[in-house]
């Protein structure tokens, strides 16, 4: 997997640089526009969406027309500023205009890896992200499993498995990609083992020849079954504690369930450390307990 591009890091009240005017869309998209403006910069004028959208300036009148008749009390004329600003009644018409979508915007700028047709942004706050070590992966191994799984394949893959001093040759039939949060999988059955296993592209070394094969992904039981942890807030935590967690999670009736994969569920319980071994008995550091812990690992061990 080639890395990803140098962190672009704005500092606060900088202006993110101008999009090529290239990109109209349709006038949709030019409305959800100017709801993200208003909602994240405040304002918004006819000259941000001709050059963000390459549009004439009558188009972009009456797309601001059309706004302001979509949503009359969520903007209004600054005749000093000369630009529409956002009035204390406004109230979001798009999804992308949730904190979700905000954030996920600035960690995305803050790593470089937002694309112009979609940055939003004007101005941003000063934003510092954790990034793990990025995991190299080789673009011919990538190239090759994708093939694979999209013609239902085998090929012969040389890995390094942590269980093993030396570098083996396996013959695998990929079938899908599993990421975990900082590594990427291939979930193939394993010809040697004779089992569906999870392999760590950054570990495949090379691949070699490629044949047909018979596997049916649909074999994969722990694939295909997908868990439900739910999780709550520790019983040992005060209630006020507790009802900030569940504020924090988005918690309802004192609970909320995430869904994973069966095959995804180490890995899962090992980024929300929820496993057997990080049980602790502070609940200021154990905040969420599972709720179906019994039934999770028995599943887990399975």
């Amino acid at each position: 997997m080639n890395t990803i591009a140098k962190a672009n890091k704005p500092l606060a009240g900088k202006k993110v640089p101008a999009k090529p005017g290239n990109n109209k869309w349709n006038q949709e998209r030019r409305l959800e526009f100017i709801d993200y403006r208003l909602c994240w910069s405040g304002h918004i004028n006819r000259s941000d969406l001709v050059e963000f959208f390459g549009i004439s300036i009558p188009q972009s009148s009456l797309d601001l027309a059309k706004y302001t008749e979509m949503a009359p009390h969520n903007l209004e004329y600054d005749r000093h500023l000369k630009v529409y600003v956002k009035t204390p009644k406004y109230k979001p018409l798009y999804p992308i205009c949730s904190a979700t979508s905000y954030l996920n915007d600035l960690y995305m700028n803050a790593q470089g890896i937002i694309h112009d047709t979609s940055n939003y942004l004007l101005q941003v706050p000063s934003v510092a992200c954790f990034a793990p070590p990025r995991r190299i992966v080789n673009h011919e191994v990538l190239s090759n499993i994708v093939y694979c799984i999209l013609n239902k394949s085998a090929l012969k893959i040389s890995y390094q498995s942590m269980s093993s001093l030396e570098v083996s040759t396996r013959l695998i039939s990929p079938h899908a990609l599993g990421f975990d949060g900082i590594r990427w999988h291939v979930r193939a059955y394993c010809h040697e083992k004779k089992d569906f296993r999870d392999f760590v592209l950054s570990r495949i070394l090379s691949v070699g020849k490629i044949e047909r094969s018979d596997i049916d992904p649909n074999e994969d039981m722990r694939w295909n079954f997908v868990v439900s942890l739910h999780i709550i807030p520790n019983p040992n935590l005060s209630e006020s504690q507790r009802k900030a967690i569940e504020l924090d999670y988005g918690m309802e009736n004192g609970e909320v369930v995430y869904k994973c994969r069966q095959a995804l569920l180490f890995y899962t319980l090992r980024t929300l450390r929820l496993g057997p071994d990080d049980e602790s008995a502070d609940p200021e550091n154990q905040q969420i307990v599972l709720k179906n812990k019994n039934e999770i690992y028995l599943l887990l061990n399975m």
